[in-house]
Protein backbone atom coordinates (compact mmCIF):
# COMPACT_ATOMS: atom_id res chain seq x y z
CA UNK A 1 0.00 0.00 0.00
CA UNK A 2 1.55 3.10 -1.17
CA UNK A 3 1.22 5.97 1.56
CA UNK A 4 1.79 9.60 1.31
CA UNK A 5 1.02 13.20 2.61
CA UNK A 6 -2.28 14.63 0.93
CA UNK A 7 -2.51 18.24 0.25
CA UNK A 8 0.85 19.04 -0.07
CA UNK A 9 2.11 20.65 -3.65
CA UNK A 10 5.60 19.37 -5.12
CA UNK A 11 8.24 22.09 -5.39
CA UNK A 12 11.15 21.96 -7.02
CA UNK A 13 14.77 21.50 -5.60
CA UNK A 14 17.65 23.43 -6.17
CA UNK A 15 19.43 21.58 -8.77
CA UNK A 16 16.15 21.78 -10.93
CA UNK A 17 15.63 25.61 -10.43
CA UNK A 18 19.16 26.17 -11.51
CA UNK A 19 18.47 24.09 -14.38
CA UNK A 20 15.50 26.04 -15.55
CA UNK A 21 17.22 29.38 -14.74
CA UNK A 22 19.68 28.13 -17.21
CA UNK A 23 17.08 26.96 -20.32
CA UNK A 24 15.28 30.41 -19.60
CA UNK A 25 18.82 31.71 -20.25
CA UNK A 26 19.16 30.27 -23.33
CA UNK A 27 16.18 30.64 -24.60
CA UNK A 28 16.10 34.11 -24.17
CA UNK A 29 19.67 34.58 -25.39
CA UNK A 30 18.32 32.42 -28.64
CA UNK A 31 15.49 34.78 -28.96
CA UNK A 32 17.97 38.16 -28.92
CA UNK A 33 20.08 36.30 -31.18
CA UNK A 34 17.50 35.33 -33.65
CA UNK A 35 16.93 39.21 -34.66
CA UNK A 36 19.52 39.61 -36.52
CA UNK A 37 18.02 36.90 -38.56
CA UNK A 38 14.68 38.18 -39.38
CA UNK A 39 15.16 42.01 -38.66
CA UNK A 40 16.86 42.37 -42.01
CA UNK A 41 13.62 41.12 -43.73
CA UNK A 42 11.76 43.20 -41.69
CA UNK A 43 13.47 46.83 -42.39
CA UNK A 44 13.41 45.69 -46.31
CA UNK A 45 9.14 45.41 -45.92
CA UNK A 46 8.57 48.70 -43.84
CA UNK A 47 11.74 51.24 -44.64
CA UNK A 48 12.99 52.95 -47.96
CA UNK A 49 9.65 52.67 -49.71
CA UNK A 50 10.00 49.11 -50.04
CA UNK A 51 12.55 49.39 -52.41
CA UNK A 52 15.21 47.01 -50.40
CA UNK A 53 16.00 43.59 -50.46
CA UNK A 54 16.17 41.52 -46.92
CA UNK A 55 18.63 39.22 -48.22
CA UNK A 56 21.11 42.09 -48.91
CA UNK A 57 20.71 44.18 -45.74
CA UNK A 58 21.44 40.35 -44.61
CA UNK A 59 24.33 40.44 -45.68
CA UNK A 60 25.19 44.11 -44.94
CA UNK A 61 24.29 44.90 -41.17
CA UNK A 62 26.18 43.74 -38.30
CA UNK A 63 24.57 40.97 -36.48
CA UNK A 64 23.31 43.09 -33.41
CA UNK A 65 20.02 44.71 -32.00
CA UNK A 66 19.10 47.54 -34.45
CA UNK A 67 16.10 49.75 -35.08
CA UNK A 68 14.12 51.74 -37.90
CA UNK A 69 15.70 55.15 -38.00
CA UNK A 70 15.08 58.29 -40.27
CA UNK A 71 12.35 57.33 -43.18
CA UNK A 72 11.65 60.34 -45.46
CA UNK A 73 10.64 58.05 -48.46
CA UNK A 74 6.92 58.22 -49.88
CA UNK A 75 6.67 61.62 -47.81
CA UNK A 76 5.63 65.05 -49.53
CA UNK A 77 9.58 65.75 -49.75
CA UNK A 78 10.71 66.75 -53.27
CA UNK A 79 14.36 67.14 -53.26
CA UNK A 80 16.02 64.65 -50.91
CA UNK A 81 15.12 61.36 -49.51
CA UNK A 82 16.56 59.33 -46.43
CA UNK A 83 16.08 56.47 -45.14
CA UNK A 84 18.49 54.85 -41.69
CA UNK A 85 18.69 51.57 -39.96
CA UNK A 86 20.13 52.64 -36.49
CA UNK A 87 21.67 50.85 -33.49
CA UNK A 88 20.16 50.10 -30.61
CA UNK A 89 21.08 53.63 -28.93
CA UNK A 90 19.15 55.42 -31.69
CA UNK A 91 22.29 57.82 -31.98
CA UNK A 92 24.26 56.39 -34.33
CA UNK A 93 23.84 54.14 -37.86
CA UNK A 94 24.30 50.97 -39.12
CA UNK A 95 23.50 52.11 -42.46
CA UNK A 96 22.37 55.24 -43.98
CA UNK A 97 20.82 55.87 -47.68
CA UNK A 98 19.97 59.03 -49.22
CA UNK A 99 19.10 60.04 -52.59
CA UNK A 100 18.65 63.61 -53.52
CA UNK A 101 18.90 66.02 -56.91
CA UNK A 102 21.54 68.02 -57.41
CA UNK A 103 22.12 70.69 -59.77
CA UNK A 104 25.54 72.28 -58.59
CA UNK A 105 25.23 74.18 -55.70
CA UNK A 106 28.35 74.57 -53.16
CA UNK A 107 26.86 72.33 -50.42
CA UNK A 108 25.32 69.62 -52.60
CA UNK A 109 25.41 65.70 -52.10
CA UNK A 110 29.05 65.13 -53.55
CA UNK A 111 30.90 67.41 -51.16
CA UNK A 112 32.25 64.99 -49.04
CA UNK A 113 33.69 63.45 -51.48
CA UNK A 114 36.52 65.94 -52.01
CA UNK A 115 37.87 66.67 -48.74
CA UNK A 116 40.65 65.11 -49.41
CA UNK A 117 42.27 64.40 -52.47
CA UNK A 118 41.26 60.19 -52.18
CA UNK A 119 40.19 59.10 -55.45
CA UNK A 120 37.53 57.44 -55.60
CA UNK A 121 37.12 53.46 -56.60
CA UNK A 122 35.60 52.20 -60.10
CA UNK A 123 34.66 49.02 -59.50
CA UNK A 124 31.10 48.91 -60.96
CA UNK A 125 30.47 47.34 -64.06
CA UNK A 126 29.63 50.11 -67.26
CA UNK A 127 25.99 49.94 -66.57
CA UNK A 128 26.30 52.00 -62.84
CA UNK A 129 26.71 55.79 -63.44
CA UNK A 130 29.29 55.47 -60.67
CA UNK A 131 31.39 54.75 -58.27
CA UNK A 132 33.00 53.87 -54.68
CA UNK A 133 33.88 56.64 -52.30
CA UNK A 134 34.91 57.47 -49.03
CA UNK A 135 31.74 56.16 -47.68
CA UNK A 136 30.08 53.84 -49.81
CA UNK A 137 28.65 53.41 -53.27
CA UNK A 138 27.58 56.93 -55.45
CA UNK A 139 25.15 56.76 -58.32
CA UNK A 140 25.00 59.83 -60.46
CA UNK A 141 22.45 59.82 -63.22
CA UNK A 142 21.08 62.80 -65.35
CA UNK A 143 17.64 63.29 -64.76
CA UNK A 144 15.84 64.18 -68.24
CA UNK A 145 12.05 64.72 -67.06
CA UNK A 146 13.43 67.77 -64.68
CA UNK A 147 15.39 69.66 -67.39
CA UNK A 148 17.66 72.90 -66.31
CA UNK A 149 17.34 75.04 -63.65
CA UNK A 150 17.25 78.59 -63.90
CA UNK A 151 20.95 78.58 -64.03
CA UNK A 152 20.86 76.03 -67.27
CA UNK A 153 22.38 73.40 -64.80
CA UNK A 154 21.35 70.06 -65.19
CA UNK A 155 19.51 68.35 -62.35
CA UNK A 156 21.17 65.31 -60.83
CA UNK A 157 19.97 62.12 -58.96
CA UNK A 158 22.81 61.31 -56.67
CA UNK A 159 22.28 58.31 -54.51
CA UNK A 160 24.35 56.88 -51.54
CA UNK A 161 24.74 54.34 -49.33
CA UNK A 162 26.77 55.32 -46.21
CA UNK A 163 28.06 51.45 -45.85
CA UNK A 164 31.70 52.70 -44.11
CA UNK A 165 30.95 50.81 -40.71
CA UNK A 166 29.82 47.65 -42.29
CA UNK A 167 32.10 46.94 -45.01
CA UNK A 168 35.66 47.67 -45.95
CA UNK A 169 35.58 47.19 -49.24
CA UNK A 170 33.18 47.06 -52.73
CA UNK A 171 30.72 44.48 -52.16
CA UNK A 172 27.74 43.17 -54.86
CA UNK A 173 25.21 43.77 -51.71
CA UNK A 174 25.94 47.46 -51.32
CA UNK A 175 25.92 48.02 -54.71
CA UNK A 176 22.45 46.40 -55.49
CA UNK A 177 20.97 48.30 -52.59
CA UNK A 178 22.41 51.71 -54.20
CA UNK A 179 20.72 50.60 -57.84
CA UNK A 180 17.64 49.38 -55.95
CA UNK A 181 17.37 52.74 -53.89
CA UNK A 182 18.37 54.61 -57.23
CA UNK A 183 15.67 53.05 -59.47
CA UNK A 184 12.85 53.83 -56.54
CA UNK A 185 14.05 57.08 -56.08
CA UNK A 186 14.20 58.00 -59.36
CA UNK A 187 10.97 57.00 -60.05
CA UNK A 188 9.50 58.50 -56.73
CA UNK A 189 11.47 62.18 -57.37
CA UNK A 190 10.42 62.36 -61.36
CA UNK A 191 13.75 61.92 -62.40
CA UNK A 192 13.16 60.46 -65.86
CA UNK A 193 16.33 58.07 -65.97
CA UNK A 194 16.22 54.90 -67.59
CA UNK A 195 16.26 51.72 -64.76
CA UNK A 196 19.38 50.33 -63.81
CA UNK A 197 20.15 46.92 -64.17
CA UNK A 198 20.84 44.83 -60.78
CA UNK A 199 24.71 43.78 -61.11
CA UNK A 200 25.49 40.36 -59.56
CA UNK A 201 29.39 41.67 -59.23
CA UNK A 202 31.54 44.32 -58.42
CA UNK A 203 34.36 44.54 -60.72
CA UNK A 204 37.98 43.42 -59.94
CA UNK A 205 40.97 46.01 -61.00
CA UNK A 206 42.18 44.62 -64.87
CA UNK A 207 45.74 45.42 -65.20
CA UNK A 208 46.28 45.96 -68.89
CA UNK A 209 49.67 46.55 -70.87
CA UNK A 210 49.95 49.79 -72.83
CA UNK A 211 50.11 47.87 -75.72
CA UNK A 212 45.84 46.20 -74.69
CA UNK A 213 44.28 49.44 -74.25
CA UNK A 214 42.66 49.51 -77.58
CA UNK A 215 38.75 49.70 -77.34
CA UNK A 216 39.11 51.54 -74.11
CA UNK A 217 38.87 54.99 -73.10
CA UNK A 218 42.33 54.96 -72.49
CA UNK A 219 43.96 54.26 -75.54
CA UNK A 220 45.56 57.78 -75.00
CA UNK A 221 48.27 56.41 -72.80
CA UNK A 222 49.67 54.04 -75.20
CA UNK A 223 50.10 56.80 -77.79
CA UNK A 224 52.11 59.34 -74.81
CA UNK A 225 55.48 59.72 -74.50
CA UNK A 226 55.89 58.32 -70.70
CA UNK A 227 58.30 59.23 -68.19
CA UNK A 228 60.56 56.10 -66.84
CA UNK A 229 58.40 54.76 -64.02
CA UNK A 230 59.90 55.24 -60.30
CA UNK A 231 60.85 51.32 -60.69
CA UNK A 232 61.87 51.21 -64.14
CA UNK A 233 60.07 48.59 -64.84
CA UNK A 234 57.25 48.83 -67.43
CA UNK A 235 54.03 50.97 -66.92
CA UNK A 236 50.65 48.88 -66.93
CA UNK A 237 47.06 50.85 -67.68
CA UNK A 238 44.11 50.60 -65.27
CA UNK A 239 40.59 51.33 -67.34
CA UNK A 240 38.13 50.83 -64.86
CA UNK A 241 35.15 53.42 -66.53
CA UNK A 242 33.37 53.71 -69.80
CA UNK A 243 34.04 57.30 -71.91
CA UNK A 244 30.12 58.12 -71.24
CA UNK A 245 30.31 58.11 -67.40
CA UNK A 246 29.73 61.20 -65.43
CA UNK A 247 32.61 60.66 -63.89
CA UNK A 248 35.74 58.61 -66.13
CA UNK A 249 39.59 57.67 -65.21
CA UNK A 250 42.37 56.34 -66.44
CA UNK A 251 45.40 55.46 -64.42
CA UNK A 252 48.87 54.66 -65.16
CA UNK A 253 50.58 52.11 -62.73
CA UNK A 254 53.94 51.28 -61.78
CA UNK A 255 54.00 47.53 -62.31
CA UNK A 256 57.43 47.35 -60.17
CA UNK A 257 55.60 49.42 -57.10
CA UNK A 258 51.85 48.84 -57.42
CA UNK A 259 51.83 52.95 -57.19
CA UNK A 260 49.56 55.23 -59.09
CA UNK A 261 48.81 58.44 -61.32
CA UNK A 262 45.34 58.73 -62.08
CA UNK A 263 43.57 60.74 -63.95
CA UNK A 264 40.08 61.49 -63.75
CA UNK A 265 37.61 63.98 -65.50
CA UNK A 266 34.22 65.33 -63.64
CA UNK A 267 31.43 66.21 -65.87
CA UNK A 268 28.79 68.90 -64.76
CA UNK A 269 28.40 72.48 -63.05
CA UNK A 270 27.94 70.82 -59.81
CA UNK A 271 31.93 69.73 -59.72
CA UNK A 272 33.27 73.54 -59.36
CA UNK A 273 32.83 74.21 -55.97
CA UNK A 274 33.86 70.61 -54.60
CA UNK A 275 36.84 71.52 -57.27
CA UNK A 276 37.81 74.79 -55.67
CA UNK A 277 37.49 74.11 -52.44
CA UNK A 278 40.22 70.41 -53.21
CA UNK A 279 42.46 72.61 -54.52
CA UNK A 280 42.35 75.51 -51.90
CA UNK A 281 42.71 72.75 -49.30
CA UNK A 282 45.65 71.10 -50.29
CA UNK A 283 47.62 74.03 -52.39
CA UNK A 284 49.03 77.20 -51.41
CA UNK A 285 47.45 79.13 -53.97
CA UNK A 286 48.93 82.65 -54.29
CA UNK A 287 47.06 85.15 -53.11
CA UNK A 288 45.90 86.87 -56.27
CA UNK A 289 44.77 83.97 -57.72
CA UNK A 290 40.63 83.62 -57.85
CA UNK A 291 40.95 79.76 -56.61
CA UNK A 292 39.12 78.34 -59.74
CA UNK A 293 42.22 78.47 -62.43
CA UNK A 294 43.65 75.35 -63.84
CA UNK A 295 47.04 75.19 -62.01
CA UNK A 296 49.54 72.19 -60.76
CA UNK A 297 50.21 71.38 -57.03
CA UNK A 298 53.20 69.42 -55.86
CA UNK A 299 50.86 65.88 -56.22
CA UNK A 300 47.79 66.95 -57.82
CA UNK A 301 46.96 69.28 -61.53
CA UNK A 302 43.84 70.65 -62.81
CA UNK A 303 42.44 71.31 -66.16
CA UNK A 304 38.97 72.69 -67.25
CA UNK A 305 36.75 72.93 -70.37
CA UNK A 306 33.20 72.97 -71.22
CA UNK A 307 31.14 69.91 -72.38
CA UNK A 308 27.10 70.01 -73.51
CA UNK A 309 27.20 73.51 -71.88
CA UNK A 310 28.52 72.71 -68.19
CA UNK A 311 31.97 73.18 -66.75
CA UNK A 312 34.07 69.80 -66.60
CA UNK A 313 37.18 69.47 -64.35
CA UNK A 314 39.90 67.12 -64.96
CA UNK A 315 42.13 66.21 -62.33
CA UNK A 316 45.55 64.58 -62.50
CA UNK A 317 46.31 62.99 -59.03
CA UNK A 318 50.21 61.73 -57.95
CA UNK A 319 50.05 60.81 -54.37
CA UNK A 320 52.13 58.10 -53.21
CA UNK A 321 50.43 55.36 -50.90
CA UNK A 322 53.07 55.16 -47.89
CA UNK A 323 54.36 58.81 -47.75
CA UNK A 324 53.67 62.27 -49.13
CA UNK A 325 56.03 62.60 -52.33
CA UNK A 326 54.25 62.27 -55.72
CA UNK A 327 54.63 59.48 -57.46
CA UNK A 328 55.70 61.43 -60.20
CA UNK A 329 56.82 65.13 -60.27
CA UNK A 330 54.04 66.89 -61.34
CA UNK A 331 56.38 68.82 -64.03
CA UNK A 332 55.97 64.99 -66.00
CA UNK A 333 52.31 64.67 -65.13
CA UNK A 334 51.64 68.02 -66.88
CA UNK A 335 52.08 66.88 -70.56
CA UNK A 336 49.39 64.01 -69.24
CA UNK A 337 47.25 65.67 -68.07
CA UNK A 338 46.93 68.09 -71.47
CA UNK A 339 46.68 64.62 -73.04
CA UNK A 340 43.88 62.90 -70.81
CA UNK A 341 42.17 66.50 -71.09
CA UNK A 342 42.34 66.86 -75.20
CA UNK A 343 41.76 63.25 -75.68
CA UNK A 344 38.32 63.74 -73.04
CA UNK A 345 37.33 66.88 -75.20
CA UNK A 346 37.59 64.91 -78.33
CA UNK A 347 34.95 62.31 -77.52
CA UNK A 348 32.79 64.47 -75.85
CA UNK A 349 32.95 67.75 -77.60
CA UNK A 350 34.43 69.72 -75.19
CA UNK A 351 35.34 73.39 -75.64
CA UNK A 352 36.89 76.25 -73.95
CA UNK A 353 39.66 74.46 -72.52
CA UNK A 354 42.03 75.79 -69.70
CA UNK A 355 45.20 74.03 -68.98
CA UNK A 356 47.58 74.64 -65.71
CA UNK A 357 50.85 76.55 -66.42
CA UNK A 358 54.11 75.03 -65.90
CA UNK A 359 54.33 76.43 -62.30
CA UNK A 360 54.09 73.62 -59.44
CA UNK A 361 52.84 75.43 -56.25
CA UNK A 362 53.90 74.19 -52.86
CA UNK A 363 51.21 71.53 -51.11
CA UNK A 364 50.00 72.89 -47.67
CA UNK A 365 50.33 69.61 -46.10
Amino acid sequence: MTTGIRGRRWLPGKMVLGSLVVVLAVLAGAGWMAKPVWQPWWFASTLCGGHLSGGELADLLPDERLQAGTDTFGSEQHRSLRCEIDESDGRHFALQIEAELDTGESAGPLQMEFSIPVNPRYAYPASVPGFYGKFGPVIIQTCPKLGRDSEGRARRLVTRVFAHGVERDPSPASLRTAVRIANGAGAELGCGADPLPLPNRVETTHKLALGQTEGTMCTWLSQATLPTSPSGKEWQVVAPTDEKAPITSCSLLDSGTGETVDFTAWYGDWTDKPFERLLQDNIRIPDDSRGDEALLGENLGRAKARCAGESANFLASSYARRDSRPVLPMSEVRPLLEAFTADQAKRRGCTDLALPGHTVYPSRH
